[in-house]
């Protein structure tokens, strides 16, 4: 049997954030089924809904909310798709992590990982749309794997086209000193910050809490893809940023991925914050649904 590689930092935690899951789907609109697809990472879980016949659509979630942080777009989405809420491997969440991501070939090992989930779903084809670390892997795969990906939208894709300084400022010292020094001011801090206090409702704030001060994520920091990664994408790209982000300046961002991937689409979209599928969700739901129709 293969050895669990812990995603919490506590057995405690874990048990908390999985009750709060729980609890947090209960949010889900539509009907749905759960399951785990074997990878060679490990069992990754998925949450599924809309149309079984449907052109299949793969939702990647953004570091520090699980797959359930979709509830308010998969109603609209499944209407014309079936859509596949993964929970990323290496991240807290319900999937089961087993084989670690390697630091020096993490894109190709989210890609192995992809193809196995793609293998396991029995999808040979699939749009995507993934948020902040979410879109960085949904870049990833359309670099790596792009016989298998129709169209994707990346929101806020974490560094992917431009570096996030500001992200790394927060993050990287509440991450080594929060939890040296016992504080919960210090790793609440920076999902403060980020979320740049729009509202949210109670059960994603405490997965949200739980994840930042029991979470453990067990991958590494996504890059910035060089021109020749970017110059390989053959597919339609649509890029939304909302605009309070903060992780990176939109414009500068949009700058280099419509200089790199010809024919890009983008929008800045009004009122909203590095989780835009969340805090602008109609606006979102509307944008996403007419690139991936036309």
């Amino acid at each position: 049997m293969s050895r669990v590689i812990p995603v919490f930092r506590s057995h405690e935690g874990e048990l908390e954030y999985l009750e709060a899951y729980e609890d947090a789907l209960k949010q889900w609109p539509v009907p749905y089924e759960e399951f785990y697809v074997p990878t060679r990472f490990g069992d990754t879980h998925v949450i599924a809904s809309g149309n079984r016949g449907g052109m299949p659509l793969v939702l990647l979630h953004p570091s520090g909310s699980p797959a359930t942080i979709w509830y308010r777009n998969v109603s609209t989405l499944s209407e014309n798709f079936r859509t596949y809420a993964v929970d990323t491997i290496g991240e807290p969440n319900k999937s089961i992590l087993s084989k670690p991501i390697r630091r020096s070939h993490q894109g190709e090992d989210f890609a192995e990982w992809m193809t196995d989930l793609f293998d396991g779903l029995r999808i040979a084809k699939a749009n995507l749309v993934g948020n902040s670390f979410g879109g960085y892997l949904a870049l990833n795969t359309v670099i790596r794997l792009p016989e298998h990906i129709g169209k994707a939208v990346l929101i806020s894709p974490a560094a992917t086209f431009v570096q996030m300084w500001p992200w790394y400022w927060h993050f990287v010292p509440a991450g080594l000193i929060g939890p040296a020094i016992g504080s919960k001011r210090a790793m609440l801090g920076p999902y403060e910050w980020i979320w740049q206090r729009f509202p949210i409702d109670e059960r994603t704030s405490r997965l949200r809490s739980i994840t930042a001060l029991e979470g453990h994520a067990r991958h590494f920091f996504p890059s910035v893809f060089s021109d020749e990664e970017l110059s390989r994408v053959r597919i339609p790209i649509l890029l939304l940023i909302g605009d309070h982000e903060v992780i990176y300046r939109p414009e500068k961002a949009i700058h280099r991925a419509s200089q790199a991937v010809g024919g890009l689409k983008y929008k800045i979209i009004p009122d909203a914050n590095h989780n835009a599928e969340y805090t602008a969700a109609e606006a979102i739901n509307k944008e996403i649904m007419a690139f991936l129709l036309e």
